[in-house]
């Protein structure tokens, strides 16, 4: 939007955030704008803004501290551009706020140059018949914050496809509760590189083969069975050994690093709680503390990698 082009400005050369950052504290801006609007006769004044104002909207937001956190960032920048830029403001009424404290605890996630060697390895490791398979299962599961259940259950007719792409799937969740998961271009390349795989892998299947199956086993003793949870965690182990990574490489891993990803890439809590599948909106806030040096480079690394 024009109106924040000079915040922008401020926040890149000013304050030195990244183009990730910057995107996550428009987003805070826009929907604290849109707060005001019932409260204040529009257009926004901004001299008119109080501190009671700020208080009141964080006082409303169903968040974990840390995304208070952040929404008090926000904030705190956007009135110090008006004052000390815009000069529409001799004061910052967001500056009298003590921030909130951030959760002590959160979820490991893997760092960028762990993802990178994951990814690579998988693709460079593994025997010529799994090679696609693995290549493209660690990609899919670090883009889409899949349970491992939720991954190994899917079948064909799952995925809605859109313009001859893989476009979104539908995912049996906890609780047996369906959801809607709208793929990332990422998730949509490397579900599309493993159909193109298994649609040639297909032909050569036993008459036993679970067909219906997304994720299949491509050769060997289980040949054309639904790949199965164990089967997926014993596979991360592996490679993540073969990278050189020093922690312990499972499923629920590679959902932490895709949730914090989408929380420093600026998704909007209710958003990822639905990706996520969960029914409460606090279990989806621990996210909100992501590691910002590592995670604004990683939705800029599987396109490279992928390449």
């Amino acid at each position: 939007m024009d109106f924040y082009k000079g915040f922008r400005t401020y926040l890149k050369q000013e304050r030195g955030r990244s183009d990730r950052t910057i995107a996550a504290y428009l987003g805070d801006i826009d929907r604290f704008v849109r707060w005001l609007e019932p409260h204040l006769q529009p257009p926004i004044d901004w001299c008119e803004i109080k501190t009671s104002h700020i208080r009141l909207y964080l006082s409303e937001l169903e968040a974990s501290p840390s995304y208070f956190h952040r929404v008090h960032s926000s904030l705190n920048a956007w009135f110090s551009y008006l004052v000390e830029v815009a000069e529409l403001r001799s004061d910052n009424p967001a500056a009298r706020i003590n921030k909130p404290k951030k959760a002590q605890h959160h979820p490991p996630a893997l760092s960028l140059s762990d993802v990178r060697r994951l990814v690579e390895t998988a693709f460079e490791t593994s025997r010529p018949a799994e090679r696609i398979r693995n290549w493209t299962l660690v990609t899919f599961l670090v883009n889409t914050g899949l349970r491992v259940s939720e991954f190994v259950g899917l079948n064909i007719g799952d995925i809605k496809h859109r313009e001859g792409y893989p476009h979104s799937i539908t995912v049996i969740g906890k609780g047996n509760k369906q959801r809607t998961v709208v793929l990332s271009e990422n998730a949509k390349t490397a579900l599309y590189q493993w159909l193109k795989e298994r649609k040639r892998l297909i032909y050569e299947l036993p008459p036993t083969a679970e067909r219906d199956a997304v994720w299949l086993v491509p050769g060997g003793r289980y040949q054309g069975r639904r790949m199965t949870a164990g089967a997926v965690r014993k596979l991360l182990i592996k490679l993540g050994k073969l990278a050189g990574i020093q922690q312990d490489i499972y499923p629920h891993l590679l959902r932490h690093t895709f949730a914090t990803e989408a929380v420093r890439g600026g998704a909007r809590l209710h958003a990822l709680r639905d990706a996520l599948g969960h029914s409460r909106l606090d279990t989806t806030g621990i996210y909100l503390h992501a590691d910002e040096a590592e995670l604004e480079a990683m939705a800029a690394l599987l396109p490279d990698v992928l390449g």
